[in-house]
């Protein structure tokens, strides 16, 4: 738990260091710059991320050689994005690949237009269909519900009124911002997507120790600011108070009340002022704690050998049009161990700036497969929808995707394995069939239950009572007869896993006897 916590601590660090703002050095208005990220609304660009995980070798002994490649598979990890273009917040296309250490190269390509997008992978058999209206990947583009007219005009206003908050929230806190010690501007002509351009070149450094010292000024300049969160706050109540429409549904317009018990808004913006106040005195004070109870372990990781490098490329209307940002943490000793450190690498080029930008159009074919498919999907069904000589297909297999693990345990209440006086152990079938992606039918007339499995291609037929069955046509006898138990039909465990090509074993790790049935299925 201390590591995760120092963890999300350094994660919130780098965060606020990566989008620092600062006073205007030799004509760039970085305050302006960030809050011109928020403002783009269409734009073409190229983008990638990469991450590079440092393993400890001792983090390897003992380790099957299967995990080993996995682990240093996912060491070096990298999206790459070649062809963005984003129209709109409901219209856009995404190119790209998805590289994984030296060997595994996935092609992919997103597009979106209105509630449908298509995804397609390369490898892929079909294309991946989704309707992102309302939830799921419409909401984090901000596309926002088409259902009904009533609903859109509802979710308009909100969106105008959240984007006014946005607007004032980002000035403040993006104004307070210090200075990083290391900074430099200087005018030079680079390459935007293949044309010359005249821009202003940043190059700003933190150290590990800078950037602790960093958040604590940040936070200090907050918490000593009453008057600067009483403006803040002032701004958001006159947004919140010129929108009546907001206060319609709940019925009462807290800053319209009047009476003798009843504060005035004058009262609730101190109130509301105090309230923020308070929070970042405690995160002051929390700093301080932090210090003085773990002051070594917070020197391992924010140290001079971890740091933050980034590059930016500005033009003259404050556009961020290309950047670069490495991200290094080496912390001492084994802090974050089994990682010795790791480095994130960030870099994208943009043009057409809130220009016209015409996304790529996504083509729904008729055979695709829509998500609530592959929500009820099994692992080797998901593997099977990839060509098998394709990376992704490779990449799938290694995880085990095919992997299938049923669990029984003697002491169960609902479906328990049963171990008979003949010590055969019996399961339930069609909850363990369905559990393998299997289908059971009963026939009245002949009293047969028959038990498909796709992913062997496999029939079994039996019926209650017997011990003879047939597998794929081919007649033979179990170790036990087909028994109801409760209104659950039970057959013989061994047998039945046998059949579909699946081992078993009994495994008493977590304090009961339980009958594990596994496959792993190509």
């Amino acid at each position: 738990m201390k590591r995760f916590k120092r963890g999300i601590i350094l994660i919130l660090s780098l965060a606020l260091v990566i989008v620092a703002g600062c006073q205007a050095i030799q004509g760039v208005d970085f305050n302006t710059v960030l809050k011109n990220t928020l403002k783009v609304t269409s734009a073409e660009s190229k983008q990638s991320v990469e991450l590079k995980l440092l393993m400890n070798e001792e983090a390897y002994e003992g380790m099957p050689e299967e995990e080993i490649a996995l682990m240093k598979l996912f060491s070096n990890m990298k999206i790459q994005l070649d062809n963005v273009k984003v129209q709109d917040a409901t219209h856009s296309s995404f190119a790209g690949k998805l590289l994984l250490g030296d060997s595994v190269s996935i092609g992919f390509s997103i597009k979106q237009a209105d509630t449908t997008a298509v995804i397609e992978v390369e490898g892929a058999k079909l294309p991946i269909v989704l309707d992102v209206s309302g939830s799921g990947i419409g909401s984090m583009l901000g596309t926002g519900s088409l259902e009904d007219a009533d609903a859109s005009s509802d979710e308009d206003a909100l969106t105008a009124i959240g984007k006014e908050i946005t607007d004032s929230a980002t000035s403040y806190f993006i104004d307070n911002l210090p200075n990083p010690d290391k900074i430099s501007v200087n005018a030079v002509q680079e390459p935007i997507n293949g044309v010359n351009t005249s821009l202003f070149h940043v190059k700003a450094e933190l150290s590990g120790t800078e950037i602790w010292s960093w958040v604590k000024k940040y936070v200090d300049v907050l918490a000593n600011d009453r008057e600067g969160l009483e403006t803040f706050v002032k701004q958001i109540v006159t947004i919140m108070n010129s929108h009546p429409e907001l206060w319609e549904d709940i019925g009462v317009n807290p800053f319209e009340q009047s009476g003798l018990d009843m504060p005035t808004t004058e009262d609730m913006i101190a109130e509301m002022t105090d309230e923020l106040e308070e929070l970042f005195v405690s995160l002051q004070e929390e700093l301080k704690a932090m210090e003085e109870e773990s002051g070594e372990e917070l020197k391992q990781i924010f140290n001079d050998d971890s740091s933050i490098k980034a590059e930016l490329y500005v033009d003259s209307k404050m556009d961020i049009r290309k950047q670069a940002i490495d991200v290094t943490l080496k912390p001492s000793e084994q802090a974050l161990f089994p990682l010795d450190g790791l480095s994130l690498h960030i870099e994208s080029e943009m043009w057409n700036v809130n220009g016209k930008v015409e996304a790529d159009a996504p083509v729904v074919p008729e055979k695709a497969i829509r998500l609530d498919q592959l929500d009820t999907m099994q692992g080797y069904q998901f593997l099977r929808m990839f060509d098998k000589q394709s990376d992704a297909y490779a990449l799938l297999d290694q995880l085990q995707i095919g992997q299938q693990t049923v669990e029984l345990s003697v002491e169960s209440r609902l479906y328990p394995a049963i171990v008979t006086p003949k010590y055969v152990t019996i399961i339930p079938l069609r909850k363990v069939a369905e559990q393998l992606g299997a289908t059971v039918k009963y026939d009245k007339k002949t009293k047969n239950v028959t038990v498909y499995d796709e992913a062997t291609n496999t029939t079994i037929v039996l019926k209650e009572g017997s011990d003879r069955v047939t597998v794929n046509g081919k007649p033979a006898t179990w170790s036990f007869v087909a028994k109801a138990v409760d209104g659950t039909l039970y057959v013989a465990g061994r047998n039945f896993a046998n059949a579909l090509g699946a081992k078993v074993h009994w495994d008493d790790s977590w304090g009961s006897d339980t009958f594990v049935i596994e496959r792993e299925v190509h």
